[in-house]
């Protein structure tokens, strides 16, 4: 390998191959081999970085997890300055409202999904649901300073079922689940936050 390639764009270039090839075929097909097509690379540029096809997997999973937690954060305001259209802005980065978006959940979907039969993707599994439900538990203490700790882990994982659950919709049935409709019910989710615990009639119906 020539010395003056720079490891970071490389490894990135291998995980935009990645992508691409989940997006196309889905996860069964990510190898050594194919990933080196992809990338326009030979297979032993690619075993450079990447023993094993699973280290490969892992590390894909891990960059797009990093990159979906970083939309989560840029699309946070300063904490005196968290409103419920911040919060809806946060959760909008976990739907597939733009190419990159939707690239980025389909692959964050199907590495997930993986990773109850694929031990190597099992960390980044729970590493992906502890970070986004952090970042977004961060914003609802910041929204609604007033919510007991039960109501705030309540409440987080009630808007994270409601975002990934749109995702999904969102991916397969996009032609009437468009942006406008996902945007609307998340505003309406994250209005309602608090509520349930003082009785209003939109109380835990559903939630687990």
């Amino acid at each position: 390998m020539p010395r003056n390639v720079d490891a970071a764009l490389r490894r990135q270039q291998i995980v935009e191959a990645v992508k691409r090839i989940v997006v196309a075929d889905g996860l069964g097909r990510v190898s050594l081999r194919e990933v080196a097509a992809e990338a326009g690379l030979v297979v032993g540029s690619v075993r450079h970085y990447f023993a094993t096809s699973a280290q490969l997997a892992a590390h894909a999973f891990e960059a797009v997890t990093d990159g979906v937690l970083a939309r989560l954060e840029a699309a946070a305001a300063e904490p005196s300055a968290v409103t419920d259209e911040v919060v809806v802005a946060q959760l909008c980065q976990l739907l597939p409202l733009d190419e990159g978006r939707a690239v980025d959940l389909c692959v964050w979907t199907e590495f997930k999904l993986a990773a109850r039969t694929r031990p190597e993707l099992g960390a980044e599994a729970e590493r992906s649901h502890r970070a986004v439900a952090a970042t977004l538990g961060r914003a609802l203490v910041r929204l609604r300073p007033g919510l007991g700790q039960e109501d705030l882990v309540r409440e987080a994982e009630r808007l994270l079922a409601t975002v990934e659950g749109l995702g999904l919709h969102a991916m397969l049935h996009g032609r009437w689940l468009d942006a406008d409709l996902c945007t609307d019910v998340l505003r309406a989710q994250v209005a309602s936050i608090g509520l349930a615990g003082a009785g209003a009639p939109c109380a835990a119906a559903g939630i687990h």
